[in-house]
């Protein structure tokens, strides 16, 4: 590449395969520079939601979720199941989009700012501020197999987390995610 002198400042001459040239700008050379970026920040973000994603997966298949529920259980405590499962599907029924979530978990901020870039109506049940927080988070490990927060119900199907399970972003990147809140009516 070769720089030109151009308008008072300089240009590069940026070659193509067939031989010719093309003059390419301070401004053009950092716009391109700036969308190279993004999009190679993108791949990485993509990169490491899978990453989680795959984690995830792994550990949800393994002996390690049986553990996992079984520490859930152990911190639910005593509890009445029938009351809790129907106290569970009561939220389930009467909204369309349920995001079971702790307060202060990035997972859950991610989710719920994800569901309100889109304009999604949903409940958010914030169990850590709940008595029988730990007895609904039992109650959900034995109804999808997962304990991870957050665990997000749309039209009372589970739709696993923020980025696992297949995960709000997920969905969201594959184009999904929309149609699915608008069949549930929440948008």
């Amino acid at each position: 590449m070769s720089t030109v002198p151009y308008l008072g400042s300089s240009v590069r001459l940026t070659p193509f395969r067939n031989g010719q040239t093309s003059l390419v700008t301070p401004r053009q050379q950092s716009q391109r520079c700036q969308r190279v970026n993004r999009q190679a920040q993108v791949t990485r973000a993509d990169g490491f939601q899978n990453l989680i994603n795959q984690i995830s997966e792994a550990v949800t298949n393994s002996p390690v979720n049986n553990l996992k529920k079984g520490i859930a259980r152990v911190q639910a405590g005593d509890y009445d199941e029938a009351a809790i499962r129907s106290k569970v599907d009561n939220y389930l029924n009467a909204n369309p989009v349920v995001v079971f979530s702790w307060t202060g978990c990035p997972f859950c901020k991610n989710a719920k700012a994800l569901l309100d870039s889109k304009g999604a109506k949903y409940t958010a049940v914030e169990l850590n501020t709940m008595d029988d927080g730990n007895a609904i988070r039992a109650q959900l490990a034995q109804m999808t197999n997962r304990t991870s927060m957050p665990n997000i119900f749309i039209k009372g199907n589970s739709y696993g987390g923020c980025n696992d399970g297949p995960g709000v972003a997920t969905l969201d990147k594959q184009g999904k995610l929309i149609p699915l809140l608008k069949q549930a009516g929440a948008l």
